[in-house]
């Protein structure tokens, strides 16, 4: 069940996309929604003791106004939802404010934000430390495009991997509500008689949770990333459904290729878990 529902808040323009779109989902699970508006501390740079002693309290100063400011406007649009709500701030520097919302994260069903990759915040750092920290599923936005939420058609990238089996769990509240689901398969791969297996079991996993899931094969391309992205175009998707590959080493997070182009180039919403 989806109950507890956070959306990424960066006081943007994007801020009304996402929380468009979160408020309809919020009022679909009739779920709890919690904004998590981050507020970005002054860097610590290289810079002479004294010069910085004198700066760094007007920077401070700045950012907290700027936030206060953004919390503001916010609070406003909070206070026309009809859904139960609630907004936070979280704070950090840019490559510690990913972990703050990856942990806000971990105590809710689903988290909302901006794709990645094409974000005019530039905020993909975050984004993808709630995807490899959170341990949840994150349901991606493209960026600059309102996205009503509705469920005619969803599309999922199945492939017998721990990541894609996560996903179409964690998204089982959902495909509930679809009129139809896709289950994609791409085939030209050295295991396809496997993959294809796989296809049919997943579909019965579906079924027995009342979800009729159509395997459909998609070959003839040399890439998989291009295979379902096509796809989703064609079929006219709602909303694509996949496993998030990659791995995490330090601070440097490394995407699979699928995984990259869907949260890269994909024109409608991707619910992703890994």
């Amino acid at each position: 069940m989806i109950k507890d529902i956070v959306v990424h808040l960066t006081g943007s323009d994007e801020d009304r996309v996402r929380l468009d779109y979160a408020e309809t989902l919020a009022g679909v699970f009739d779920a709890h929604l919690t904004g998590l508006l981050v507020h970005l501390e002054p860097e610590l740079v290289a810079s002479p003791g004294l010069i910085y002693a004198d700066v760094l309290p007007t920077l401070m100063d700045e950012a907290a106004a700027l936030t206060r400011q953004r919390r503001e406007v916010l609070a406003a649009r909070f206070a026309l939802m009809v859904v139960p709500n609630d907004l936070r701030i979280v704070s950090g520097v840019t490559d510690t404010v990913g972990e703050g919302l990856a942990a806000e994260a971990r105590a809710s069903d689903l988290f909302i934000g901006t794709r990645p990759y094409g974000d005019p915040d530039k905020n993909y750092r975050d984004e993808e430390g709630v995807l490899f920290g959170s341990g949840g599923p994150a349901l991606f936005l493209p960026p600059q495009k309102p996205a009503s939420f509705q469920l005619e058609n969803v599309l999922v990238a199945w492939k017998n991997q721990r990541e894609a089996a996560r996903a179409i769990k964690d998204a089982l509240p959902i495909l509930k509500k679809a009129q139809q689901v896709v289950l994609a398969v791409v085939t030209d791969e050295p295991e396809e008689q496997a993959q294809t297996s796989s296809g049919a079991d997943i579909a019965r996993y579906l079924s027995r949770h009342d979800i009729h899931g159509e395997i459909k094969e998609l070959a003839g391309w040399r890439s998989a990333a291009e295979a379902l992205l096509s796809e989703a175009r064609l079929s006219g998707a709602d909303l694509v459904v996949a496993g998030a590959y990659g791995r995490s080493r330090l601070r440097e997070r490394v995407l699979g290729g699928v995984t990259r182009a869907l949260l890269s180039k994909c024109d409608v919403p991707v619910l992703m878990s890994r």
